[in-house]
């Protein structure tokens, strides 16, 4: 697979890709087209499909698809003029290539993150978080992979997960400055206030 961070102008591309986005449009001639945004781990690159031959079957937004093309130039961005554009077949792609993931170490941040939970002293707060990240398996994959937004903050696989901690270890700061805090009751709030992401 070619990333978009790797292509060039004047390239031919052959590859899978995410369809972030699609729309019918029309020329000012009246003539309809295809603008998409396609993504991978790398990047968005604009994509066009000016014309809507037989080499061009039925894709919707959120399909991955196999798109051929050339790469070329418009008002300074890099923009992909399709040929051929066809429904990606189970196989032929990895998730993973194609959503931005976390720079950091996923295992250290959920250990960070567990540490955490053995320092609450409530043993209530202690038992709820736990019932959420020690002992339900389905919800710690899915935490684990989850971003925390769609677009403005931490929107990458893992991303959750980094946010959650990021805001409790905030909250630790601050619960050592401020005697007055609970800070068992502040650093549980953080660890679920986006749990209902997953």
């Amino acid at each position: 697979m070619r990333f978009i961070e790797e292509i060039t102008e004047g390239e031919q591309i052959s590859g899978v890709y995410f369809c972030k986005n699609k729309v019918d449009a029309k020329t000012k001639a009246g003539k309809s087209y295809y603008s998409v945004f396609l993504q991978d781990k790398t990047g968005i690159l604009d994509g066009k499909v000016w014309d809507l031959n037989n080499g061009i079957e039925h894709f919707e937004t959120n399909d991955y698809i196999k798109v051929d093309g050339q790469v070329t130039s418009f008002n300074g961005s890099l923009q992909l003029n399709i040929k051929r554009i066809r429904r990606a077949q189970e196989g032929e792609y990895d998730v993973a290539d194609y959503m931005p993931v976390t720079k950091n170490d996923s295992d250290k941040m959920y250990d960070e993150l567990l540490a955490i939970v053995e320092s609450i002293d409530n043993k209530y707060l202690k038992a709820l978080l736990k019932s959420f990240f020690a002992e339900d398996s389905e919800f710690i994959k899915t935490f684990r992979k989850h971003s925390a937004a769609k677009s403005v903050h931490h929107s990458f696989i893992g991303g959750l997960l980094q946010h959650s901690l990021s805001v409790a270890k905030i909250c630790e700061y601050i619960s050592k400055n401020y005697e007055s805090v609970n800070r068992d009751l502040l650093v549980t709030c953080a660890l679920l206030h986006d749990i209902g992401k997953t």
